[in-house]
């Protein structure tokens, strides 16, 4: 071989290796791109399901804080009404007892 044949045979073997780093550059970026995009939503459905998580139990709390002042409140009515029920019945003691 002539120098000039050597010369261009190693320019192309090193163009060669430099496109195959090239391309491995490029798949490791994608993979990287693909790892990152696979940890993205994994933490998306983490924190999906952390804040149905949350979610349910605000409901829960919620719900539970409703049933409280729903029983407060059903006392207090039953309160009233006993209160007005006294009330009429004094009336009607007074009404007979006028009479």
């Amino acid at each position: 071989m002539q120098p000039r044949q050597r010369e261009e045979d190693a320019w192309k073997e090193q163009i060669k290796k430099e496109r195959q780093f090239e391309e491995l550059e490029q798949l490791f970026s994608k993979a990287k791109r693909a790892q990152e995009n696979v940890l993205h939503t994994f933490q998306d459905a983490w924190q999906g399901n952390r804040s149905r998580q949350r979610l349910g139990l605000v409901e829960e709390t919620m719900t539970e804080e409703w049933r409280k002042r729903k029983k407060q409140m059903y006392a207090v009515d039953d309160a009233r009404q006993e209160s007005r029920r006294a009330q009429f019945a004094s009336k009607e003691v007074g009404t007979y007892a006028s009479d």
